[in-house]
């Protein structure tokens, strides 16, 4: 086990809420944690806010806890056996530049969490983790979804062979009964959320995750008739809507419960759907589909090749505590203190080339695009 003395924060935003905040506030004040409460667990902290010169909130955490503002990313790390860096919420877009000011100040053997994307593409990432490796520091990124309670608390038995995976986010998360288009930014943090959510769960399938070997963006009506021709699956998306607590429509004007799927309410529902259809390389399909005005909650189904399915919802626990946040913490502080990472950081790296190949504007054509580079993402 390491010893932790000094623990840096450097951030884009310190507002609330936020990942940044949630991060923070537990590792200054403790969190709950396995049924017990778990304190402070560094001696000293420092914080770099990047946007904003001490605001109100970030002033009285200095006052209450041994917390030191920083002018600067490099000063923050100064001394600091482990790091925490967190862009603007919902970190899809990240910060590469203090993830590189964190490897390089860190003192051999010590430890950097990234909170959301570890990079912006999947090179970059790959130029991190070697950065990474050769300072010998423990490298990991994530975020709350990929550690959440799931609700029913299901898990894929290790080494099941699968056929198909699919899963329901929104780039809007709160209640709406309409679904107007969502901006590229909020787009771009719904496909994190999805690959957050499912990754972690079809990566104990037999012979685990190695890679995408295509991908194919699709649209409202083209999206519904993929489901009809059999491209994604509609009783995957029916497994996966059941396990909601907020379906939108009707229910939320009298309470009245619905089968949103059998009713044929989805499309209605979701005016104009994107969604993205994943070909992996050991022939599985993964389908992420953002349905605003559907649901607002994030659910998953998977498909084993016997025919049975499993699904469950992310829970994500409601303002101002977000006690998944502390799941997620207490995770982060097992890996400063043992360097192990509890995911591999080839998650990490997918994860980036994945979102990287959305925001092509070649891969917004409804065609199949291939990624070659993809297919090895795992190969660190």
């Amino acid at each position: 086990m390491r010893t932790l003395r000094k623990i840096a924060f450097l951030l884009e935003e310190f507002s609330k809420p936020s990942p940044a905040q949630q991060l923070t506030d537990r590792f200054l004040a403790g969190y709950l944690a396995d049924g017990g409460f778990r304190q402070m667990p560094f001696e000293s902290a420092s914080i770099y806010v990047m946007l904003s010169n001490n605001p109100p909130d970030l002033e009285q955490r200095t006052k209450d806890f041994k917390l030191t503002v920083a002018p600067r990313a490099e000063q923050a790390v100064d001394g600091a056996d482990a790091v925490i860096v967190a862009s603007r919420k919902p970190g899809a877009l990240a910060n590469e530049r203090l993830v590189q000011v964190a490897l390089e100040q860190l003192p051999t053997g010590g430890a950097c969490f990234v909170h959301g994307a570890l990079a912006n593409s999947l090179e970059r990432g790959r130029e991190l983790v070697g950065l990474a490796r050769s300072r010998q520091i423990a490298l990991l990124a994530g975020t709350p979804l990929c550690v959440t309670w799931r609700l029913p608390e299901v898990n894929l038995p290790l080494d099941t062979p699968l056929s198909e995976a699919l899963i329901v986010v929104q780039a809007n998360p709160s209640p709406t009964q309409a679904s107007p288009p969502s901006p590229p930014s909020s787009l771009r943090g719904a496909e994190l959320h999805a690959l957050e959510g499912l990754l972690p769960v079809i990566e104990r399938r037999r012979g685990g995750e190695s890679g995408v070997r295509s991908i194919r963006f699709l649209e409202g009506a083209a999206l519904w008739k993929a489901g009809t021709k059999g491209e994604w699956s509609w009783p995957l998306l029916a497994s996966a809507l059941s396990r909601s607590h907020s379906p939108q429509g009707d229910p939320v004007l009298d309470g009245r419960t619905q089968d949103l799927a059998g009713l044929g309410l989805v499309p209605k529902l979701a005016r104009t759907p994107p969604g993205w259809l994943l070909e992996h390389r050991d022939g599985l399909r993964s389908a992420i589909l953002v349905l605003d005005g559907v649901v607002a909650d994030f659910n998953f189904a998977v498909k084993a090749q016997d025919e049975s399915i499993i699904s469950a919802q992310l829970f994500r626990a409601p303002a101002p505590a977000e006690q998944h946040f502390s799941r997620l913490a207490a995770v982060i502080e097992d890996f400063f203190r043992t360097g192990k990472a509890p995911w591999p950081t080839g998650r990490n790296l997918l994860i980036a080339g994945l979102l990287e190949e959305f925001g092509r504007p070649s891969s917004h054509t409804g065609r199949l695009v291939p990624t070659t580079e993809l297919q090895m993402a795992y190969s660190i």
